[in-house]
């Protein structure tokens, strides 16, 4: 029975694996097995290097997750998000405590456990040497390695899709209740972790309804209808959850940015070796160097084959195994950004971390078409060596402008002082590490601590809130004592208003404005300025 079920995969799954290439043999396999040992060092250790604090949107996941359980629903009805990682960081700092290293650490572990997942699951589809490719792409890759020190959910989407292709494989393989419940698991974990996972699920739900209904093999046929089923049975367990999504799409959406343009998904597909730490100045040779090889593996996943070491042919055609991951990473790609066009919802590379994992199969199969050893390894130290580069960079790029604030404040200010947050974005970051009780802060637009954004009807707030009043109410609250005003400028719909608090206390005949802290966004990526007002 175990011997007639290794054949079903085999035969499976076959005309996915490369043919015919030469074997990593002697000198070679010791090169590569040598570099195995010290990339793996190294992915571990920057998994766990990050050396900045927690920027805005992470310092907002963890006041979420440490609040009761039961009122972290109440909170995300606010923040926009699905509920999964906020459940998994409660109890890891349950157990861990809150330091930055502790709430960072659950996504690096998560990010480690992906990546011995992605060799044995990509393994078991398109084989051990693609498999093997795509574990170390995972493992060296700025972007996983970024988001591996950041408290988001993001490591949590990319391991959740590794699970879901290693069940989507074997329900191909075999047609069973158990796989079948896997599938409409994990695909239901996707969908309460991160909502762009919808758009991966609808992109894979019009595929399989292709192979259910054209495929020519009937059990490929009938392994498509149950996929089909399994997204619905996914689409029933989420339906608890629903009412809130239905909530949070109307009320919160995306008010700090602006809706993406039509070129958004294919430029996003070239900078998956970069990540939002824009301050890094990258090396223009490497970064283009990068996608010049991203789009030449891109190219030969799709359409290149060979029949021997150096003869080599397109089809038109395309290949199988690269026509579905292509499908799969540009379909995904391209509606979740047309979707965000027309709904008015801003786009960030992160929100791709659905696809990260098809990708750097993608990445796998491009360097599959290369017969002879030496090629495959080159290309794969190449961009490892290009990845890690990128990753040291970026993971010590500082996050947040907000220990000078802190510092400033903890020297200068006193008690009963009031510190604007302008907009309430700031907030989060600086009051995570100020001390209780060195201010008293208010958040702009709505005049409360920004401990937490709240993004309900965020851009109607922000229209009906004026910023001379604004102003006013903070200096009756400050009384005799002074104001601080923690803002910055760049932060989408509150950038105007932001500018005008400023105009606004800079005009006050009876305040005199010092800057103690100066704005640096060359080098963090969430900058702020400070300014104390005292009475003149």
């Amino acid at each position: 029975m175990a011997d007639s079920v290794s054949t079903i995969e085999s035969d499976r799954w076959s005309s996915w694996k490369p043919q015919g290439n030469g074997p990593v043999v002697g000198v070679w396999r010791s090169i590569v097995l040598a570099l195995l040992l010290i990339g793996s060092a190294i992915a571990i250790w920057l998994r766990f290097s990050a050396s900045s604090l927690l920027w805005l949107d992470e310092a907002q996941s963890v006041n979420i997750a440490k609040a009761p359980l039961r009122e972290i629903p109440t909170l995300l009805k606010q923040d926009g998000a699905p509920p999964l990682y906020y459940f998994l960081l409660h109890f890891w700092m349950s157990l861990f405590g809150t330091s930055d290293a502790a709430v960072r650490s659950l996504s690096g572990v998560i990010s480690i456990v992906t990546v011995v997942l992605a060799f044995f699951v990509i393994r078991r589809v398109w084989g051990s040497e693609i498999g093997l490719i795509s574990a170390v792409f995972i493992a060296s890759s700025p972007f996983a390695i970024y988001y591996a020190t950041e408290t988001r959910m993001y490591s949590l989407v990319m391991l959740l899709v590794v699970l879901g292709i290693g069940a989507l494989s074997k329900l191909f393989e075999r047609q069973s209740l158990a796989n079948w419940s896997a599938v409409t698991l994990f695909a239901a974990l996707l969908a309460y972790t991160q909502y762009w996972s919808f758009y991966l699920l609808i992109v894979l739900a019009i595929w399989m309804a292709f192979v259910s209904l054209r495929a020519q093999s009937a059990a490929d046929r009938k392994s498509g209808r149950l996929t089909l089923l399994g997204f619905a049975g996914a689409g029933i367990l989420f339906l608890p959850w629903l009412p809130t999504f239905l909530y949070q799409r109307k009320h919160t959406g995306t008010p700090w940015g602006d809706p993406p343009n039509f070129l958004t998904a294919a430029v996003a597909v070239f900078h998956f070796h970069s990540n939002q730490a824009l301050q890094v100045p990258l090396s223009d040779v490497r970064q283009r160097g990068m996608e010049l090889i991203f789009i030449l593996l891109f190219f030969l996943a799709l359409v290149g084959t060979s029949n021997t070491a150096y003869r080599f042919r397109l089809n038109w055609r395309t290949e199988p195994r690269g026509r579905f991951l292509a499908w799969v990473v540009f379909g995904t790609l391209v509606l979740g950004v047309v979707v965000s066009h027309f709904t008015n919802n801003a786009y960030t590379p992160r929100y791709g971390a659905v696809v990260y994992v098809p990708l750097v199969v993608f990445l796998g199969v491009g360097i599959a078409y290369f017969r002879q050893a030496f090629v495959r390894v080159g290309l794969v130290v190449v961009i490892a060596v290009g990845f890690f580069i990128g990753a040291y960079q970026e993971i010590h790029t500082q996050r947040t402008q907000a220990q000078q604030v802190v510092s400033a404040l903890t020297a200068h200010a006193v008690p009963g002082d009031v510190a604007i947050f302008c907009p309430d974005e700031l907030g989060p970051t600086v009051l995570r590490v100020l001390p209780s009780g060195t201010v008293h802060s208010v958040g702009y637009p709505r005049f409360v601590p920004p401990d937490i954004v709240d993004w309900v009807d965020y851009n109607s707030v922000l229209f009906h809130t004026n910023p001379s009043g604004f102003v006013a109410k903070a200096e009756a609250l400050a009384g005799l004592n002074r104001v601080w005003l923690v803002w910055s400028p760049g932060y989408g719909a509150s950038g105007p208003a932001c500018t005008q608090v400023a105009q606004v206390l800079a005009k006050q005949p009876n305040w005199q404005g010092t800057a103690v802290v100066d704005p640096d966004p060359q080098h963090y990526f969430q900058s702020m300025q400070l300014i104390e007002y005292t009475r003149k």
